[in-house]
């Protein structure tokens, strides 16, 4: 039987999410990934595997966000790189801002997205064009790199334990799942450094401990 939430790590380092980007259908990661990881990574997600660099560099789920409906990236993507993730079926709105880190200042899931307010007017529009979703513009926390607070799925979503009550509130109303607060490789507010999940299953950074394990598991929608 498939085992849904597993412990990973990238060349030993637990900041499994800053290099992958995943949906419900395919994760994205760099050709230089060690293969144990790759096939884990396939395993546990159910999905298919792109290996691909994002903006030319390889901390893909720092560069790129993603749902079921397409994905973002920003207008350093190559030609080449912007090909490979159309063919891997992937809607890809390119973001014209200079501001590059998308999987940084994007907290999404296919019903909403929540982005940056250093995002412009301009980017709203293509990554609404590209995610099929309403993309509203809110710091969290007093954070600008909402995207990093946070990792969400159809089924549920964890973020920073700093944030309000309010603020959890309002993005339960954004995403429209259940909203909990956590953390990742024992403490690490910034949760999405340390998953990479989508509605069927999740890896989590191998320094997670069982306790925050549990919060995941729950929050995500797995128990």
């Amino acid at each position: 039987m498939r085992k849904v939430l597993r412990l990973a790590a990238y060349s030993k380092n637990p900041n499994i999410g800053v290099y992958v980007g995943a949906n419900d259908s395919v994760a994205v990661l760099p050709p230089e990934a060690p293969e144990s990881f790759t096939t884990l990574l396939a395993e546990t997600l159910d999905v298919d595997v792109l290996e691909s660099t994002v903006a030319g560099t390889t901390i893909v789920g720092v560069m790129m966000a993603l749902n079921n409906n397409g994905a973002v990236v920003s207008r350093h993507s190559s030609s080449a790189e912007l090909e490979s993730l159309r063919k891997a079926g992937l809607n890809v709105g390119v973001v014209p801002d200079k501001y590059t880190a998308l999987g940084n200042l994007v907290l999404l899931n296919d019903r909403g997205a929540i982005a940056s307010e250093v995002l412009s007017r301009e980017a709203v529009e293509v990554m609404e064009d590209a995610l099929g979703c309403e993309v509203v513009l809110r710091d969290l926390g007093g954070y600008k790199i909402v995207g990093s607070l946070g990792v969400a799925t159809n089924k549920g979503a964890l973020l920073h334990p700093n944030l309000e009550e309010e603020e959890l509130d309002w993005a339960e109303e954004v995403l429209k799942v259940e909203v909990d607060i956590g953390t990742v490789n024992q403490g690490v507010g910034y949760v999405k450094t340390g998953i990479v999940a989508n509605s069927k299953g999740a890896l989590i950074g191998s320094a997670t401990t069982g306790p925050e394990i549990a919060r995941i598991e729950d929050s995500l929608g797995f128990l």
